[in-house]
């Protein structure tokens, strides 16, 4: 039984990484300029080119689509937006904030200052769906980007999701972190983003000036049981952190 689960993961890796490859090698022709006008060879053309079942060309197609690099017209065909390649540091893109700074064309690194336990005040406890005497694992990390601070992320975690306790150092990313520490998948995340103005400790770690704006961020992470898991609050150095969205025609604002 174990066997054929293992088999099963790898077929289904195996799967994800061909439709990732062929996504790749479509996007390298669109930024070479290797495909001429603003349309994309046929399905058909498409598979002899990459070498791919029609299968995993629909998957990649499909990604590209959502991600707003093409548009597909029935009975036309699919037609490419290189302006969605050209904007950097897109929200609706990019889930990790390592990846955002990239794309931004920063050198993005990171700093992890561990997890401690916390009690919640009223609001966190409303946010997570806990009583105020539970008790909370706080994370901070801050993102680097050409090793000056960008990002400054704290996450709660409410304690009786650990299967085990949290260690010093964090993973890469929050996801792998709630996954291997918390034994849980995040299906979404519901964002309220607020304008602030900097306070002494965003002058400290941001080196802005008191008083000016910023941008702050926070996310309530939820369960496939619809259960909040996780909640971050995110701040940005605006000097850095120029946040973009993109908007496709069809899809509700």
């Amino acid at each position: 039984m174990m066997v054929l689960k293992l088999l099963d993961r790898v077929m289904k890796i195996r799967a994800v990484s061909r439709v990732q490859l062929a996504k790749y090698e479509i996007l390298e022709k669109i930024k070479t300029n290797k495909i001429k006008g603003n349309k994309l060879p046929t399905e058909d053309e498409l598979t002899k080119q990459l070498q791919v079942s029609l299968a995993t060309l629909r998957e990649a197609l499909l990604e590209l689509n959502k991600e707003g690099i093409i548009s597909k017209r029935h009975g036309l065909g699919n037609f490419i937006h290189k302006s969605t390649l050209e904007t950097k540091m897109r929200i609706d893109r990019f889930t990790d904030f390592t990846d955002l700074l990239q794309d931004g064309g920063y050198v993005p690194s990171s700093t992890y200052f561990g997890a401690h336990l916390a009690v919640p005040d009223s609001e966190i406890a409303k946010d997570l769906n806990i009583p105020k005497d539970s008790k909370i694992v706080m994370c901070e990390r801050i993102f680097l980007a050409d090793g000056k601070a960008a990002i400054y992320a704290q996450n709660r975690i409410p304690y009786s999701w650990f299967v085990k306790e949290p260690a010093a150092e964090g993973q890469s990313n929050l996801t792998s972190y709630i996954e291997e520490y918390c034994g849980q998948k995040m299906t979404h995340g519901i964002q309220e983003i607020t304008p602030i103005l900097a306070e002494k400790k965003d002058q400290q770690l941001f080196g802005v000036k008191i008083g000016s704006p910023m941008i702050s961020w926070k996310e309530i992470f939820y369960t496939l049981e619809d259960i909040p898991i996780c909640l971050s609050n995110v701040r940005f150095n605006q000097e850095i952190v120029k946040m973009k969205m993109l908007w496709k025609h069809g899809q509700k604002c």
